[in-house]
């Protein structure tokens, strides 16, 4: 069967699992009457409906829970089937919308048994049948009727990923898995976009013009029944069933070698002992057979409805039904929890559109993962408020939920007790807006500190808050999540470059939040460019507390001077954390406000995007990449305009540790005068990487662009605050330009929703986004209400669209023509 697989190999000892108390997730079964179903997945052209695959030969369609009659693809009678053969997986092209094309792994005997990766695609006249002509696109010679592999997945650089066991009966008798010139115990990549014989190898796979087949992406593999990547940040999780004693799973990266026959898991096979691990990649986790004998790789979770399970990746043994839930939290420490025991064969996972997880029962059933109540995005904290006679905190909360919402505000001062509670009624889609909110929890001039704003009704909400100087606005504070809280934080740009009151000059402050129930022990390390630790600095931080450190720079390095130092910093903490920095300018103390940045949050990735870079005489934009890996990293910056066609690329050798650094990077890459648009950051050797930009203007810094994930792009946004209060030209007023960055491969149609305070719909507008483009429109309330409506109008905006996108804002000051930069919120 596709389940008597047995385990895989690898390096030396696998990471400890650690422990902690286990999250519960229980499963609703949402199709049953099934024959053998191997996998279910989505098509990618927001239809929802789910495509459910029978090992005998037959694709299934589900729409609204409810099974369509006619099979969407029936060829059971070219599939041999039975144990581990039949159709084993499909996946549908990335513009699958508009070019009906996917793609089929099954097993056949032509007339020797065979892997077959085929393509079809779905009628022009009836979305819901498939065509029967097929296209052949790889055959593969399998010398045994087990160890077939099966999955097909498209990476987020578009390419069809195909995974390849070694070929079967056991023990790997023809070493398929050491031998880079076989197909076998394997992971393939390639690009059926670019040939019209079938595909081509891709350029950048590890072994082309190399000892090896073109087509190995990674090798050492036993059986690699099931893999899938994270979609908020391109990671390639893989389970690999093993022989007689262990399962594992294993992150691959571009070139890596998992060890099979070498070893199984973590331990040695052939010979079994003193085997030799040089060049081998360790498993992230395994488990031995007293658990199971036969993993199910699944997904990591990426949906909205159970925030408690994001980022966990969820997968499962076939033979002992236990369901386990894996998640980092330290770069490479891993913890892995029980979750459930259905009781049956769990086949597969899959996902739907929303990120929503599936469990597949191998005896007929299709089952959605669901969690418990979550407040975690019912509760939000804002990491710094403000009332003094320079600065104000302005809050704008969003009720996302379709009923009434009980809102209680809470501040806290620095030492983390209760400072004041407001609480608020929102009704339903409406949002509450304070300009001044410490005021509004009549605390004095002077205070200072986190908030809480929290549902008291468990529904959901999106926060904001605004830092607002007398010289306008300071910056944008996100409201935060307990699940995005860490041990490890970076700031991406901390600096030291001249004395108080020179212009042209600044320094950094940082800001650190203990959202924990005991005392945080942080250990501040500032890192140069090289990768190498500058100095490292103490601090504690109470309970539920904030801590704030004036000029970083100096404080870490004791010096009472300018060291004219660019670096970032690395937090590590015995509890989980926030972190944030403000670089302010030492000529006019303004700050720009700098949120610190997680390894296991949509900010870290191996493709990260920058919304918006600028070359125009105005604005310049700074860009800092750093590699988050304790080995070297490639990198390929790429630069857009707002078409989305190329107008520059710069590739970087960054060591461990290390970052780049440009000031002008658009000016760096020779792009042309004025040029805009977004700007992709690749690792080229798939390795974790941490971005931020600034937008430099001649007065200053204008803000700061996060990196996102280009994996982690939604079709639905909100952007938390957009106003029209006045004139240009006018002080103390502000208008708000949008952008909108379209991921897919096609032009994205996007519908503008602006919404009041009490849910009322105040207007529309379609936007459209040029594929991999970026399209800005300036002064987005006048945009959707017309140019003669009145100001005055605060309100949100809800972005709905057919391809996935990022969106994000610029409040601008009508008086100086200086933005603040606030993201939007999926």
């Amino acid at each position: 069967m596709i389940f008597l697989f047995l385990v895989s190999v690898l390096v030396n000892p696998a990471p400890k699992t650690l422990a902690q108390d286990p999250l519960t997730i229980a499963l609703d079964t949402v199709i049953s009457g099934l024959s053998n179903p191997v996998y279910v997945t989505h098509a990618g052209d927001a239809s929802g409906r789910l495509f459910i695959v029978e090992q005998a030969g037959r694709i299934l369609i589900s729409q609204n829970g409810n099974l369509i009659g006619t099979p969407f693809l029936d060829i059971h009678t070219s599939v041999t089937s039975g144990g581990e053969m039949g159709l084993l997986s499909v996946a549908f092209h990335p513009d699958y919308k508009n070019n009906r094309r996917f793609f089929v792994n099954y097993t056949a005997s032509r007339p020797n048994l065979k892997t077959i990766i085929a393509e079809y695609r779905a009628s022009a006249s009836n979305p819901n049948l498939a065509d029967t002509t097929e296209k052949v696109i790889l055959e593969i010679d399998q010398p045994f009727e087990n160890h077939n592999g099966g999955q097909l997945q498209f990476g987020p650089d578009g390419y069809l990923y195909i995974g390849m066991g070694d070929g079967g009966s056991g023990g790997d008798p023809l070493g398929n898995g050491q031998n880079k010139s076989s197909l076998l115990g394997k992971l393939l990549r390639i690009d059926i976009d670019s040939s019209s014989s079938g595909y081509r190898v891709p350029p950048d796979n590890p072994f082309v013009n190399v000892a090896g087949a073109d087509e190995v992406w990674a090798y050492g593999l036993r059986n690699p029944w099931r893999f899938s990547f994270d979609r908020a940040n391109g990671r390639l999780f893989l389970a690999d069933v093993g022989q007689n004693s262990f399962e594992e799973l294993d992150l691959v990266e571009r070139g890596g070698n998992y060890g099979w026959k070498i070893m199984e898991g973590a331990h040695c096979f052939s010979p079994s002992t003193g085997c030799i691990t040089t060049g081998l990649l360790l498993p992230i986790n395994e488990y031995d057979h007293s658990l199971g004998e036969a993993v199910t790789g699944g997904y990591v979770y990426r949906g909205r409805q159970f925030p408690d399970l994001s980022g966990t990746y969820l997968f499962a043994d076939f033979g002992s039904s236990r369901i386990w839930g894996l998640t980092e939290t330290n770069r490479g420490a891993w913890i892995r929890s029980e979750l459930l025991r259905p009781g049956f064969n769990i086949s597969s996972f899959g996902e739907d559109e929303e990120g929503e997880i599936y469990v597949v029962n191998y005896g007929g059933g299709i089952h959605r993962v669901t969690g418990p109540p979550s407040n975690d995005n019912q509760r939000t904290l804002i990491l710094s408020s403000a009332k003094s006679d320079r600065f104000t905190s302005l809050l704008f909360v969003v009720n996302r939920d379709s009923s009434t919402n009980e809102v209680a505000i809470t501040s806290r001062r620095g030492d983390g007790s209760i400072s004041g509670i407001l609480n608020i009624s929102l009704t339903p889609g409406g949002f509450f807006r304070n300009v001044d909110i410490l005021g509004g929890l009549n605390l004095p001039m002077g205070s200072f500190g986190p908030l809480t704003v929290e549902s008291s009704n468990n529904k959901m909400l999106s926060t904001v808050s605004e830092v607002r100087s007398i010289a306008g606005t300071a910056g944008f504070f996100a409201g935060q999540t307990q699940k995005t809280a860490s041990t490890e934080r970076v700031i991406a740009e901390v600096v030291d470059t001249g004395e108080r009151g020179t212009s042209g000059s600044f320094r950094t402050n940082l800001g650190v939040n203990n959202v924990s129930s005991s005392q945080a022990n942080v250990q501040v390390s500032l890192i140069d460019s090289n990768g190498l630790v500058l100095g490292t600095r103490s601090i504690q931080v109470p309970s539920q507390g904030m801590l704030q450190v004036n000029d970083i720079v100096r404080d870490i390095l004791r010096s009472s001077s300018a060291t004219g130092l660019h670096g970032y910093l690395k937090l590590t903490s015995d509890q989980p954390i926030l972190a944030w920095a403000s670089k302010i300018d030492n000529g006019t103390d303004d700050p720009s406000v700098e949120e610190a940045v997680g390894q296991e949050i949509l900010e870290t990735g191996i493709k990260l995007l920058i919304p918006s870079a600028s070359g125009t005489n105005r604005f310049k934009t700074l860009l800092v990449v750093i590699n988050r890996e304790d080995v070297p990293n490639q990198i390929i910056l790429t630069a857009r305009n707002l078409n989305g066609d190329v107008i520059g690329t710069l590739g970087r050798d960054l060591p461990a540790r290390g970052f780049f650094r440009s000031t002008d990077f658009l000016g760096e890459i020779g792009a042309p005068p004025g040029s805009f648009g977004p700007l992709t950051v690749e690792s080229a050797s798939g390795r974790l990487l941490t971005c931020i930009s600034e937008i430099r203007s001649a007065d200053g810094t204008a803000g700061f662009f996060p990196a996102v994930s280009a994996a982690g792009a939604t079709l639905q946004r909100v952007v938390a605050e957009v106003v029209d209060s006045g004139d240009r030209g006018t002080p103390d007023t502000f208008r708000t330009n949008l952008g909108i960055n379209n991921l897919g491969p096609v032009t994205a149609h996007v519908s503008l929703q602006l919404i009041g305070g009490s849910g009322n719909l105040l207007g529309t507008q379609t936007a459209t986004v040029p594929p991999n483009g970026l399209t800005q429109i300036n002064d987005i309330v006048q945009s959707i209400l017309g140019a003669h409506a009145p100001t005055g109008i605060n309100a949100y905006l809800k972005l709905i669209s057919d391809q996935p996108i990022h969106a994000w804002a610029s409040k601008i000051n009508n008086a100086t023509d200086d933005p603040s930069i606030i993201m939007g919120i999926p």
